[in-house]
C-alpha cells in the first residue's frame, strides 16, 4: 500500500533523540594522599614557600675523669616547600550557554565543579609522586607480587625507624589487589576472624580497601611505575592525625580550586578559569618506606 504515515513524514513532530537529564559523570580517582599529609596553609604570608626545620640528632659521650669535653654544635635541617599553579580554562560562547538543557547556571556551576576535581586530582598525582623519595628501607622485590610478609616488614621497618604514631599505607591499585589475593589464600591462624583481621576483604568505596595489622590501606591508580615499568610504587608513613611532626609529606596551599570569569563581547563568549595554588614535598622522608613490587 502507498502513501504510509512514516517517521519520515512525521519529521517534524518526532523529536531526533531524547536526551538523558541526569547527566553521568566520568571515572575519576578518589582523593586519597592530601588526607594522609601534613597540611600548611600559606595564604595572607606574603610567601610562596614553606620551611620546615627540624633538630639535627647528636649523640653524648663517654667522659673520662679530669678531661674536658669537645663542644658540640646544635645544628638543624629543613625542608622547603614552594607553591605553583594548576588550572583549565574554558570558554562558553552565549549561544552554546544559553541553548543547552542544563541552562547557563548549571552549566557555569558544572564548570567549577569540574576544574576543582581535576586541580584536585594533580594534587594527588604530586603526592603520588613522592613515594620513591622515601628513605626508610625499601619493601619488596623488583617483577614480584606484594605478599602479606611484605607488608609485615613494612610495620616493622617503620617501628625500626622509631616513627612513632599510627602507621598509613597507599598502595597502587596492582598492590592492592596482590595483598588481598594473598590474605585471602592465606590459611594461618592468626587470619581466623575475618570480620577482624582480614579487613582488606571487606568491600570497600573511594579508595578504602580496609585495615591489616591495624594499618589503615587506600588504593590509587595515580602511583608511579619504576624499573622501566617493571613494578609500581606505593608508600607507608605516619598519619598526621597522629603525630604531624613525623609525617612524612606535607602540602603547602595558597588557594583553593577557584574560579574567574571574563566576558569576551567580540565572541560573545564567557571564559572561566579554575585554579589551585600549592606545593608538595617532603617533610620527614626518613618516617616512611616507599612499597615496589610487580606492576
Amino acid at each position: 500500500m502507498a502513501s504510509e504515515t512514516t517517521t519520515t513524514s512525521l519529521t517534524n513532530i518526532i523529536n531526533s533523540e531524547v536526551i538523558e537529564q541526569a547527566i553521568a559523570d566520568y571515572l575519576i580517582d578518589a582523593n586519597v594522599i592530601a588526607p594522609l599529609v601534613t597540611f600548611r596553609s600559606i595564604a595572607g604570608r606574603g610567601s610562596k614557600a614553606w620551611t620546615f626545620t627540624r633538630w639535627t640528632k647528636d649523640s653524648g659521650a663517654d667522659i673520662t675523669e679530669a678531661t674536658a669535653m669537645s663542644n658540640t654544635a646544635m645544628a638543624m635541617g629543613e625542608n622547603t616547600i614552594t607553591v605553583a599553579q594548576v588550572g583549565i580554562v574554558r570558554e562558553i560562547t552565549d549561544f552554546a550557554s544559553e541553548t543547552t538543557i542544563m541552562g547557563p547556571a548549571a552549566l557555569y556551576s558544572r564548570v567549577l565543579e569540574d576544574g576543582a576535581a581535576l586541580a584536585r586530582e594533580m594534587l594527588e598525582d604530586d603526592l603520588a609522586a613522592l613515594f620513591l623519595n622515601l628513605t626508610g628501607t625499601t619493601i619488596g622485590s623488583t617483577g614480584v607480587d606484594l605478599s602479606v610478609a611484605n607488608f609485615v616488614e613494612a610495620i616493622a621497618r617503620m617501628r625500626t625507624a622509631k616513627a612513632r604514631g599510627k602507621f598509613v599505607c597507599v598502595l597502587d591499585d596492582q598492590q592492592a589487589y596482590d595483598l588481598t589475593a594473598a590474605v585471602a589464600a592465606s590459611t594461618g591462624s592468626v587470619w581466623a576472624n575475618s570480620a577482624v583481621d582480614q579487613q582488606v576483604l571487606n568491600s570497600r568505596a573511594d579508595g578504602y580497601i580496609g585495615s591489616l595489622l591495624g594499618v589503615d590501606i587506600w588504593y590509587s591508580n595515580l602511583t608511579d611505575t619504576t624499573n622501566t615499568a617493571a613494578d609500581v610504587v606505593g608508600g607507608i608513613w605516619l598519619d598526621p592525625a597522629t603525630n604531624d611532626d613525623q609525617c612524612a609529606f606535607a602540602m603547602v596551599q595558597l588557594w583553593p580550586p577557584r574560579m574567574r570569569e571574563r566576558l569576551d563581547p567580540y565572541i560573545p563568549s564567557t571564559e572561566m578559569s579554575v585554579t589551585m595554588a600549592y606545593g608538595v614535598g617532603g617533610k620527614f622522608l626518613a618516617a616512611g618506606s616507599p612499597i615496589v613490587t610487580d606492576a
